[in-house]
Formats: C-alpha cells, sequence, structure tokens
C-alpha cells in the first residue's frame, strides 16, 4: 500500500483529499503544519508528500530543501498544492526539486491523476535502478536493513536527526553529532560545524537509539562519537581525558566509564 503524507492547514481540504485518498486504497497520515511534517516524515517514510506551499510556521519550499538534505536515494514524491498561480513561484517550486505543482482550486480527479503520473515514473525509475545495479540482491537486502531500522526507530550512522527549532526546523546528519551533553530532563546536542541545539531527550534514550559502534557514553552526562578522537590521555588507573576534533577543550571521563576507553587503547 503507497503512503501518502499530506502537509496542509485547511482542515476540511486536507480531510476530504484524505477520504477520498484512502478510498482509491493509499495510506494517508495528515500534518497541520511543516514542523509536524517534517518530524513525521522520517518515521512515516511517505512514498508521496502532498504539500501546501504556505503554512501557518515554515513554507513547502523550506520543508523541499530539508528533504534534499536527507541520505536518501530514492526521496519521497513531492507534490506542491498552493492558490498561487504566479510563474515565478511555479518556477521556484521546481527549481527546488519538485515532482509536480497543483493550483487551488482543483477537482480530486486531477489530483488522482497527478499522483498516478508521478507512481508511474517513479516506478520506471525503479526499473531502470534495478537494471543498472551490480546485483538484486544487494538492493533487496539493504531495503530490507533499512526497514528494520525503520521498525526500530534506531538512528543509522548515515542518517539523520529531527531538530525541532520552532522558526527554523531542520535534519543534522547523525555522522556530524560531535557529542551530547545532559542537562536534567534535556540533552545539548553539539555538531561538528560548532552549532548547538537543546533537545527534550534524555541521555537514556541517545544511549538506546544512537549505533553504540559509533557512539560512548564517557560520563554520566556525556556522550561523543568515537570517530572525532584525536588523542587519549591516561591520568590515573581509570581516569583519562579526550581530546576532539572541532572541539577546544579536553573532555573528561568518569572512573565509572574508564574501562570503556581502557578498552579502545587496547
Amino acid at each position: 500500500m503507497k503512503k501518502i503524507l499530506i502537509i496542509e492547514d485547511n482542515y476540511d481540504l486536507a480531510q476530504n483529499t484524505r477520504l477520498f485518498l484512502k478510498e482509491y486504497g493509499y495510506d494517508v497520515i495528515l500534518c497541520p503544519n511543516g514542523k509536524e511534517g517534517l518530524k513525521v516524515m522520517l518515521n512515516y517514510q511517505p512514498d508521496l508528500i502532498l504539500c501546501d506551499v504556505m503554512l501557518p510556521d515554515i513554507n513547502g519550499y523550506k520543508i523541499l530543501s530539508e528533504i534534499k538534505k536527507l541520505d536518501n536515494p530514492i526521496p519521497p514524491i513531492v507534490i506542491f498544492i498552493t492558490a498561487k498561480t504566479q510563474r515565478d513561484d511555479i518556477r521556484k517550486g521546481m527549481s527546488l526539486g519538485a515532482d509536480d505543482y497543483i493550483t487551488k482550486p482543483f477537482t480530486f480527479d486531477e489530483l488522482l491523476r497527478a499522483i498516478d503520473v508521478q507512481f508511474k515514473k517513479r516506478n520506471k525509475l525503479m526499473q531502470i535502478i534495478e537494471k543498472e545495479a551490480s546485483s538484486k540482491f544487494l538492493i533487496k537486502e539493504n531495503v530490507q536493513k533499512n526497514n528494520l531500522e525503520n521498525t526500530h526507530k534506531s538512528l543509522a550512522y548515515n542518517g539523520h536527526i529531527y531538530i525541532d527549532i520552532k522558526k527554523n526546523p531542520c535534519f543534522y546528519p547523525v555522522k556530524d553529532l560531535l557529542m551530547i551533553r545532559s542537562m536534567k530532563d534535556y540533552t545539548l546536542l553539539i555538531f561538528t560545524d560548532g552549532k548547538k541545539y537543546i533537545i527534550r531527550k534524555l541521555m537514556k534514550y541517545w544511549e538506546k537509539y544512537l549505533p553504540n559502534k559509533e557512539f560512548i557514553r564517557i560520563h554520566r552526562q556525556t556522550i561523543i562519537n568515537l570517530n572525532y578522537i584525536e588523542k587519549i590521555e591516561r591520568l590515573s588507573s581509570n581516569r583519562f581525558s579526550i581530546s576532539l576534533k572541532y572541539y577546544q577543550n579536553r573532555v573528561g571521563v568518569s572512573q565509572r566509564y574508564g574501562k570503556r576507553i581502557k578498552k579502545i587503547l587496547t
């Protein structure tokens, strides 16, 4: 069953569109604003997104630009829905990579035809990819692996973290996450570009869902990305300090987690 995500703040239009598409066998989820749409998209993984350009928080162009950041060789189809009919607005959406553009008012038959055309194009693209791939079995294995990761909602190292900022929500690559600091009910995420974001999640959440081959807890309040370790200094039998790339200050390792660092050194 094909999955469609509708990002539309017009409640009546969104509900009617959802009911119409469900009658034609589609699985449909509604989001009333862009921030929620981006957040839902990571877990729902729609095949197609119907997105209003003018939303109460962020516009459709911002949503599309964030989708393009995702490390996904086959991103979801994006069809913009808007009341704007100016040529410049349409050109902007298509230049950003939108697959189609439907202006309000539209009939459901028009919408259904547009969706059908895009799915037919996507099917042809998938056939080309499968023919050019060196091994069809490798493709199937990767798809199964990705589906398993999504089922458990784990974060792959080449995946993304959703940063819920009021005016500028965005995706950040997991591999660019340098360090996490505990702030009671919140955690501070520090990225390699120096940017910092406070997220309402506990350290236990990150320990559970971050890939444990790349991330390690070195203190009750600190998790680091092993790939950015530049130097480890032994202070005592179970105490160490670590120098990280892109971070000026050295990070201390508590006695409780010292054994983990010893394993790295041996």
